[in-house]
């Protein structure tokens, strides 16, 4: 049977993917400080992915 496996914090991941999906309205205007800022919302997107992404793999690999 398989187990189910779950991220460590649910509520980190629910953030992140706000980040990535507030980032793209932020990429689309001409200024280039709010360009500044979706850049920021992004890299705070792929960086809790990978993150939790991670701790997936490392839980799996544990088991």
């Amino acid at each position: 049977m398989a187990v189910p496996i779950s991220t460590v914090n649910p509520k980190r991941d629910v953030v992140t993917l706000s980040m990535l999906a507030l980032g793209g309205p932020f990429l689309h205007t001409s200024r280039l400080e709010t360009v500044l800022i979706g850049v920021l919302f992004v890299a705070v997107g792929v960086y809790g992915t990978v993150d939790s992404l991670a701790a997936v793999v490392t839980r799996y690999v544990r088991l």
